[in-house]
């Protein structure tokens, strides 16, 4: 953060991060202490992107880190993760996450006592109404796809949107999607490839996301194209994909970045639920 930004008016400042083009259906909030990103859904779905501002955990996990998975101490990844689910109000059901191509309903994999890993989980309106999915990034793409009867939350990394993970979760809701959220992740000034990754985007999505390599620098991808062609791709409307254009690898002071700060780091999270109001 420059110096130029008070620190103590994160939603200020996490707010004047957001692309101009997506700052009326994504918002700057501030829950209980917790600058995070509500996305503006069709009622009664809501979803919102956490930050890593307003937890308890402490060093390079500082503050709100949500995996379980990390190194970092237990008891405040259950604080952290109990203060989220205390917030929504909602039991939280966040998998393993294994870069593939699972997707799964959030009452189902309850029932499965949180057995396989997936990178997608739906939550329909009346059979997850308890529930809310909770799936978690450190620069890899969070995705949310929202229908008439239900939504998923995605963990889109670019094995999974090479696999097809987008597509898959499309074809697990109940009706097509008719909006697409593409959250804070790494962006195409920080996501560098060797040839080979490159090439498989370049083949999969076209070579427009794909930037060139002067001077003997390796190609960047660019993810967030790549998930807008994915999402499209299930004719999802170019008008109803929204994308802050927040790159975590950029903004390390308000979320983790496994490409910027090394293996150990924390996660940040995206959360949807159905709402009771």
């Amino acid at each position: 953060m420059s110096g130029s930004e008070d620190r103590g008016d994160l939603q200020t400042v996490l707010a004047a991060r957001i692309d101009p083009g997506a700052r009326s259906r994504i918002s700057a909030q501030e829950f209980d202490g917790i600058p995070c990103l509500e996305i503006s859904l069709p009622r009664p779905f809501r979803a919102l992107f956490t930050t890593r501002i307003g937890g308890d955990s402490g060093g390079v996990f500082e503050s709100l880190n949500l995996s379980p998975y990390s190194e970092d101490d237990p008891a405040a990844v259950e604080r952290n993760r109990a203060r989220i689910a205390g917030l929504i109000g909602r039991r939280l059901v966040s998998p393993a996450q294994a870069h593939e191509l699972r997707v799964v309903g959030s009452a189902e994999y309850v029932q499965e006592e949180y057995g396989s890993p997936c990178d997608g989980l739906t939550v329909h309106c009346e059979i997850d109404k308890e529930l809310a999915a909770l799936l978690l990034f450190a620069d890899c793409v969070p995705v949310v796809l929202c229908g008439e009867m239900d939504m998923a939350v995605v963990h889109a990394g670019w094995r999974g949107l090479l696999g097809g993970v987008i597509q898959q979760a499309g074809r697990s809701l109940m009706g097509m999607p008719g909006t697409a959220v593409i959250g804070p992740s790494i962006g195409p000034c920080c996501f560098a490839v060797d040839d080979e990754v490159a090439s498989a985007f370049a083949g999969r999505f076209g070579p427009d996301v794909v930037a060139g390599a002067p001077d003997g620098a390796r190609p960047r991808v660019d993810l967030w194209a790549a998930a807008a062609k994915a999402v499209e791709e299930l004719n999802i409307h170019p008008s109803q994909v929204v994308n802050p254009r927040i790159c975590t690898s950029c903004n390390t002071d308000l979320f983790f970045s496994y490409r910027a700060e090394g293996p150990v780091t924390g996660r940040h999270g995206c959360l949807g639920w159905v709402s009771s109001g």
